[in-house]
């Protein structure tokens, strides 16, 4: 995987841009977050439309990228992979909703869809095991879904296969729009526009080398960045306009990822790389996204009385606080882990 450290570059970035996402939403006026602040910040609304549109797919882009490098080292079967990703993706989904988001939902009473405020334990274990209540980990059930798709039609990723794989991401695509969007458990209704950005992280695979290689990393900084301004202009209409929406969204991970691999030829990554710090968040960026919450509302609960009056600045104090919250606590889930091990 050395060979591939901007994917974990990218994943990296994607990781601390949940938590941007998260701490600002609650000073963007968004009708899906439940908390907000008495005043909403125009810098921060436009942030956190851009970031809520980047970070899932750079995750989901990076997943189906390093799927396609698990075929094309023939990793085991069909049903190996298959049970690998069921492992890594389901039994964490179901670990931390019993042993960590329901309870603390419960006992600070956060109000989330699919949870009501005022629920009880029972209640919100119910909603949680039917993956309605389910919070940032969310993604693990969608990413399931999709992973386990594109699993079954690996053949459509072969690279002879890749125009007919195109096509079938956009067929399927329109069916999980129109038939799947009904369905409210386990997120099924949820993964429409990444089954096509999963696909076009596999199929990325193939000229990644190329681009890795050839481009000078220079054009590859200069011109991602270009590329990523526009976008966060662009996604200031995405709301409007639901096509601009999908575009940007597999769009703006191939961005970033071109912006990774520009980094990672220079000295700026490879010292990185050198830390212990870089090496465990990289190690653990899924924990620190799933255990962010509710750390981030329990904060802005606490901070907001005090800060409110200045919302940039009580965004930042949120973000560090949120950041530091969430490394004590997967330094504590670590420390269980190995005990439990031993």
């Amino acid at each position: 995987m050395k060979k591939y450290n901007y994917i974990d570059f990218l994943k990296t970035m994607a990781m601390f841009m949940v938590i941007v996402a998260h701490c600002a939403l609650f000073f963007s006026g968004n009708e899906f977050w439940l908390i907000k602040a008495d005043q909403e910040s125009i810098l921060l609304r436009w942030i956190s439309k851009f970031v809520v549109l980047s970070v899932i797919p750079i995750f989901t882009f990076a997943a189906g990228f390093l799927l396609q490098l698990s075929l094309q080292k023939n990793k085991g079967s069909i049903v190996g992979l298959i049970r690998k990703k069921a492992v890594r993706l389901l039994i964490p989904y179901f670990i931390y909703g019993t042993l960590w988001l329901v309870p603390t939902y419960t006992f600070f009473d956060i109000p989330s869809f699919g949870r009501d405020k005022g629920a009880s334990l029972i209640d919100g274990y119910k909603a949680m095991a039917l993956g309605k209540f389910s919070d940032v980990a969310w993604y693990l059930l969608m990413m399931f879904w999709v992973t386990l798709i594109w699993i079954l039609l690996n053949g459509l990723l072969k690279k002879r296969n890749i125009i007919y794989g195109a096509m079938v991401s956009v067929v399927l695509y329109f069916a999980a729009h129109f038939f799947l969007g009904q369905i409210d458990y386990y997120k099924i209704s949820q993964i429409d526009i990444y089954i096509i950005v999963f696909f076009v992280g596999a199929a990325f695979f193939y000229i990644s080398d190329f681009v890795y290689h050839n481009v000078s990393k220079w054009i590859l900084i200069v011109g991602s960045l270009v590329g990523i301004m526009v976008c966060v202009f662009l996604a200031q209409l995405s709301t409007e306009i639901y096509m601009i929406e999908c575009m940007l969204q597999i769009v703006i991970p191939v961005l970033f990822l071109t912006f990774s691999m520009g980094l990672c030829r220079t000295k700026v990554v490879e010292k990185l790389e050198e830390t212990a710090v870089y090496n465990w968040l990289r190690k653990n960026s899924l924990y620190i996204y799933l255990l962010q919450a509710p750390g981030v509302y329990i904060i802005f609960g606490i901070i907001y009385p005090v800060m409110g009056s200045n919302t940039v600045l009580c965004f930042l104090v949120l973000f560090i606080l949120t950041t530091l919250l969430d490394g004590i606590l997967t330094l504590i889930y670590e420390f269980i882990k190995e005990k439990i091990i031993r």
